[in-house]
C-alpha cells in the first residue's frame, strides 16, 4: 500500500521531479562541489610540503599529491602520463555496497548506501612490475610500521590504500547556508578530515619513499 501511495505521488509530480533532477545535476551539484573544491584547494596549499592539485569534482575528479610523488612527465589532464606518479590523495566514495546512490551529493549526507572519503593510494602502475603477493606483503608491512595512520582514523586496504571516512554534512545547515551563499560554513566535516590528512601526510610520504626504494631501486640506481 505504501508503494502504491508513493507511486501515486511520483506520477502526480512527474514533471516536478524532472525539473528537480535537472536542477540538482546542473546547478546544485556544481554550486556545492565548487565550494568543496575551493576548501580542499586552500587546505592543500597549507600542507608542509610542495603539493599540486586538480579540483573539479563536478565535471571530473578532485585529487592532489606531493610533487615528490611524481616524475617530471606528469599532467593531471593527460592520462598517458599517469604512469609517472607513485601515489595520490583523492576525494571519492567508499563504495562498499553492491548498490550505489544515484546522485553523488547523496554520499555527503546521511544515507544507507555510501559515504565520502579521502583516499590515499599507492599507484601500482607507477612502479616497476611487481607480483600481487609482494605488493600486498609490502602494504601490510607499511601499515604495521606506521600504526599512527590507523590511530588517526584511516582504514587500511591491503591492496595499497588507506582511506578516511568523512562525517556527513548537516542537511539543515546546508539548506540554510545554500540560500545565503555561505556554503563554506557548512563544510566543517571536510575541513576536519583535511586536517587529519595533513597529520598523516608525513607517514604516507615515508611509505611512498619506501615503495620507490623497494620497487624502483633499479631505476634509481641507473639515475645515479
Amino acid at each position: 500500500m505504501e508503494h502504491k501511495q508513493a507511486a501515486k505521488l511520483i506520477i502526480e509530480n512527474i514533471q516536478l521531479l524532472e525539473q528537480a533532477k535537472n536542477l540538482l545535476e546542473n546547478e546544485v551539484h556544481k554550486n556545492i562541489f565548487d565550494v568543496i573544491d575551493k576548501v580542499i584547494k586552500q587546505s592543500v596549499e597549507d600542507f608542509d610540503d610542495d603539493m599540486i592539485a586538480s579540483c573539479d569534482f563536478h565535471e571530473d575528479q578532485t585529487w592532489f599529491l606531493s610533487t615528490k610523488w611524481k616524475q617530471e612527465l606528469f599532467s593531471f589532464e593527460d592520462t598517458k602520463t599517469w604512469k609517472n606518479l607513485y601515489a595520490f590523495y583523492e576525494l571519492t566514495n567508499e563504495g562498499c555496497n553492491e548498490r550505489s546512490n544515484d546522485w553523488w551529493l547523496t554520499n555527503f549526507f546521511p544515507n544507507d548506501l555510501d559515504r565520502v572519503i579521502f583516499n590515499f593510494a599507492l599507484w601500482k602502475n607507477g612502479f616497476n612490475k611487481t607480483l600481487a603477493k609482494e605488493w600486498k606483503v609490502f602494504a601490510i608491512q607499511m601499515n604495521n610500521d606506521h600504526p599512527q595512520i590507523e590511530e588517526l582514523g584511516f582504514k587500511f586496504n591491503p591492496e595499497g590504500n588507506w582511506y578516511l571516512p568523512i562525517q556527513s554534512l548537516d542537511q539543515k545547515l546546508v539548506v540554510e547556508n545554500y540560500e545565503n551563499d555561505t556554503l563554506e560554513d557548512t563544510l566543517n566535516p571536510i575541513t576536519e578530515a583535511l586536517e587529519v590528512v595533513k597529520h598523516a601526510h608525513p607517514y604516507f610520504d615515508k611509505i611512498v619513499q619506501a615503495a620507490i626504494e623497494k620497487f624502483n631501486c633499479e631505476d634509481n640506481a641507473e639515475g645515479e
